[in-house]
């Protein structure tokens, strides 16, 4: 706010007028005590009273205008600190309406996506009524990798089935699941396979890509609407979170759901590895692979794993 002036008080104008009646006096005995006329000694007084007049008017009127200048700047201090207060007041209006504009936007986009994640399930679920299940549990060794990714696929999925068994059509043999992982909302199911180059006992070349055996075996449970994910034994035991994250993925690119994918978005994504051939897997039986990187995991149990058919 601003700050009054500094002017003399309304008594202290009052002074003005005692000096002149005193000085009037004054210059009154002094002139006829040297002899003067009386109207002379009149024009001097007269003239006296006219220099105190205007200085009292000058004084009286320099602190009119200080006083009206500062009662202006009051006025508008007031004017200003209430035109602040309307702004400050409608600032916080438009901000509490835009926030209130941007909470309803993001219920509604929420909403929207709960909505469509809804309808995206209930189609799936449909189509997944058509997916072939298990028809039992298979009864072939288990190797520890698997006993220890079991543990992981547990902590992050809700439906995870080891060792479930399928029977091929029109055959007296059956494929086996190492894991079933079900996404429940959608009945989505995946198929998780570990391969190993070679196997434990025989060093016989397994999981090939020149071989047609797993394409086969990924086609039928294509047919049956499973999606197949197949990782390399190296990963599971490296590299186990970083499978689960690729399969949240899996799960969330198909059906919208991220549910899966939030508790292992820190982790890194798993890197691929590029498949071997039936040359390359010999190579790696010569020199003992496995052995690289399964040691703690029970090495002599995992390696004597028979295969899967």
């Amino acid at each position: 706010p601003p700050q009054p002036p500094v002017v003399l008080p309304v008594k202290l104008l009052w002074l003005i007028w005692v000096f002149w009646l005193y000085g009037a006096i004054a210059l009154g005995l002094l002139a006829i005590s040297w002899g003067w006329l009386w109207w002379e000694v009149l024009l001097v007084v007269a003239a006296y009273s006219c220099l105190m007049a205007a200085a009292y008017r000058y004084v009286f009127g320099c602190r009119q205008k200080l006083l009206s200048r500062y009662k202006q700047q009051v006025l508008e201090y007031h004017q200003q600190n209430i035109l602040y207060h309307q702004d400050l007041s409608s600032n916080k209006q438009q901000e509490f309406s835009s926030f209130k504009v941007e909470k309803e936007g993001l219920e509604t986009r929420l909403k929207s996506a709960k909505v469509e994640l809804d309808s995206r399930n209930r189609l799936l679920k449909d189509l997944m009524s058509l997916r072939v299940s298990p028809n039992g549990t298979s009864q072939a060794p288990q190797g520890v990798s698997e006993q220890r990714f079991l543990q992981y696929l547990q902590q992050y999925f809700e439906e995870v089935v080891q060792a479930a068994e399928f029977k091929i059509p029109s055959s007296q043999r059956s494929y086996s699941a190492d894991f079933t992982v079900i996404h429940s909302p959608s009945g989505l199911g995946i198929d998780v396979e570990i391969d190993e180059p070679y196997a434990g006992k025989s060093k016989k070349p397994t999981h090939c890509c020149d071989a047609d055996r797993d394409m086969r075996r990924n086609q039928l449970f294509l047919e049956w609407n499973w999606i197949v994910v197949r990782f390399t034994e190296k990963q599971v035991v490296q590299a186990p979170l970083s499978c689960c994250k690729f399969l949240a993925q899996a799960i969330a690119f198909v059906t919208g759901d991220r549910s899966y994918l939030k508790q292992l978005e820190t982790e890194p994504n798993l890197l691929s590895v590029k498949p071997w051939t039936t040359r390359e897997a010999r190579a790696m039986a010569k020199s003992n692979y496995r052995l690289t990187y399964l040691p703690g995991f029970g090495v002599s149990s995992a390696c004597n794993r028979v295969s899967k058919f």
